[in-house]
This record gives structure tokens, sequence and C-alpha cells, in this order.
């Protein structure tokens, strides 16, 4: 069902090159128990990431019913995780401001599943983790082992092949971990369960199997699988799809429960068009004004334009007499000078 080949995954920070994991080869069951152990930093969450399709993988290959997720799309990932996979969280990432149902009713949204067929799924998966008579709770009122539930709910909503579990009583005390556990055993019987922990006696005590991990490497599996491929299930091949209609409810819905927001939203969108149309407004008024007065000082000192033609003859006459004249009085002033002497 789920293979994993020689994954190796890298990240790159600055120069350097940090191996998150080395090489991982693990082969699961299509129904099984499997906790995860190791210390912090050692590749737990990393490679429950690359299962869930949350992270890609460096090398390698995760192989899901016989299908080599090599050449997989964005558009074949989307499917994967919406369709194959369930995902249960430690701070469990419920909206605050729905309710117990619209959470869990939400993770249909982009399965194509009509309205009716939501509400009822999303029941059905309530009333199995015992939560049946709290439907219109918000999680503000529920308890840490009660918001987990409707994270499982949540996650079963889609009845995916996989359910993978970050930390799932890493919140919680002692005897709601029991109960989430002995959950996540009951749901383990019809479909593989993986679950990251730090708590090696509740691993112990419900998990059909354990791996320990250790700097990126597998140091220990207490109960290896190494069968033949299994393709007893087929890849579900069902696009992710959202109508407009959904959409728009989601929207509206997300607008009515914030009313405050809303409206403060608004009213400050309102005030930036409303300055905007007033500046291009004023601006448009001034320049029409400008305009009119160009036009009415125009009208008020007329430019005239006469036609008149140049005689360069007459014109180099009149310089030649006007030289003369000026030798003249020259002459004149000569000899007034003269008798005067």
């Amino acid at each position: 069902m789920l293979k994993l080949k020689k994954i190796t995954k890298d990240y790159e920070t600055g120069n350097e090159v940090v191996k998150a994991l080395k090489g991982i080869d693990i082969e699961f069951r299509e129904n099984e128990f499997v906790s995860i152990l190791g210390q912090s930093g050692c590749g737990k969450t990393t490679l429950l990431n690359i299962i869930g399709g949350l992270d890609h993988y460096t090398t390698g290959d995760l192989v899901i019913n016989g299908k080599s997720t090599k050449d997989y799309t964005d558009r074949d990932w989307d499917t994967y995780r919406n369709h194959s996979v369930g995902f249960v969280f430690q701070n469990y990432n419920l909206i605050p401001h729905q309710s117990v149902l619209s959470n869990v009713e939400l993770a249909l949204t982009i399965t194509g599943v009509s309205k009716t067929e939501r509400r009822k799924r999303a029941k059905e998966a309530l009333q199995k983790v015992g939560l049946g008579d709290q439907l219109n709770k918000r999680p503000n009122q529920m308890s840490g082992g009660q918001m987990q539930r409707v994270a499982i709910a949540r996650a079963l909503v889609g009845n995916p092949d996989i359910l993978l579990a970050d930390e799932p009583t890493g919140a919680l005390d002692s005897a709601t971990s029991v109960q989430i556990m002995d959950l996540l055993k009951e749901i383990a019987k019809d479909r593989l369960v993986i679950m990251v922990t730090h708590n090696p006696e509740l691993a112990d005590k419900y998990s059909t199997r354990i791996i320990k991990l250790l700097d990126g490497n597998v140091i220990d599996d207490s109960n290896p699988y190494n069968g033949e491929e299994e393709n007893k299930k087929q890849n579900n091949t069902k696009k992710t799809s959202m109508s407009f209609f959904t959409a728009f409810s989601l929207s509206l819905n997300n607008l009515m429960t914030k009313k405050g927001r809303t409206f403060l939203t608004s009213f400050a969108g309102s005030i930036g068009i409303i300055g905007i149309a007033a500046i291009m407004s004023l601006s448009n008024g001034v320049q029409k004004y400008i305009k009119k007065v160009e036009e009415d000082t125009l009208s008020s000192y007329p430019i005239m334009l006469e036609e008149k033609t140049v005689d360069i003859t007459d014109m180099m006459d009149s310089i030649e007499g006007i030289a003369e004249t000026e030798n003249q009085e020259e002459e004149e002033r000569k000899s007034i000078f003269k008798t005067s002497c």
C-alpha cells in the first residue's frame, strides 16, 4: 500500500546542507498502528510530512498503491492529500469562530460532495468519536481532549486510507491521552495509522509496530513488513473541486461570523475609495477652472496678425540716407569747433 524507498531529505541553510533523512526504507501494511519514536530533531515530523505529501523528498521514491510519486504534479499531490490522507495535529488547528460541525464539514468542501452529504458524513464522524451531542459548540467551549476528538473526526470524515497523527497527545493530560489512544487504536483496525510521539509507554501499549529513528536513520523496527506490493486499493483519481456556490457560502459565513471586523474593513475601504474620488474630482475641477481663466483672458486681449511685405531696396536707401545725415552733422560740428577756436 505505502512504501518508502531510499528516501532522503536535505535542507539548505545558507552554505550548509542539513540532512534530515538519510535513506529511509519502510513498507507499511494496509491496516496497522505504527508509532515513530525518536529524539527531537531526528526526522520524525519530516518523515510524517513526506508520507502525507506536505513536504517533498530530495531523492528516493514514495510508492502509493504500487504507483511511484516521482512524476506527481501539484494536482496529483492535492488529490492524494484530499482523498487518501487524514491529518491530526498536536495543536488541533480548528477554526475558533466555526462550530464543531462546521469544522468537520469543512474538510469535505473541495471534494465535490453536496452540502447535504457533507453534513451527514460530518455528523457520523463526530458520533464515531463520541461527540454526537455537541455539534453546535465552538472549539473554545471544549476541553483539549474534546478538541482533539474533533480534529480526529475531521481527519476521518473523508474516509482516508491513511491517518497521520503528529504528537496527538502532546498537549493532553494522562487520562485524556489514554482516551485518544484508545480511539486511534480502534481506528487502526480498518486503516493505516502512523503516529509520531515522544511517549514510549503509550507506543508500547497501543501500537502494533514501533519504528525508532536516530539522526535521520531507522535504527529499529519491531514488526517490519517485507511482503510483496498489495494493490487491493486503487488510487483515488477524483480531482479536488469547489463549486462557486460553496465558495460564496463559505466567504459569506466567514464575513457574518465576524461582523465587527467586516464593518471596520468595509469602513476603512470606503474612506480610501471616497478619498481617491474626492482628490480626482478636485483635480478635475482645478483643471477646468484654469482652462476657463485662460479662455477668458485671451478673449479680453485678442492677438491680431497682419501680413506685410518688406522692400529690401527701400530699406537700404533708408539706411544710406541716415548715414549721410550723420556725416553732415559731424562735419557741421567740426566747422563750428574750428570757428570757435
